[in-house]
């Protein structure tokens, strides 16, 4: 499978938030919805960093 893998970035530190992502939906402005294979759901606040589709990495920063 090639689904992705996200992490919060904290500083210099990458942090593992949700593996095997299939879905990522705003709820809103700064308010993702982050759904993995399994049908696990996790919401986030901040904003979207990154997206590295050829190293399958999602890079998320948390809302200050």
């Amino acid at each position: 499978m090639c689904e992705s893998t996200a992490y919060l970035k904290r500083g210099r530190k990458e942090e593992l938030f949700l593996k095997e992502v299939s879905l990522i939906k705003p709820i809103t402005e700064n308010e993702w919805l982050i759904e993995n294979l399994l049908g696990e759901q996790k919401t986030f606040r901040g904003k979207i960093v990154q997206v590295d589709f050829m190293a399958h990495k999602i890079l998320l920063e948390p809302a200050k």
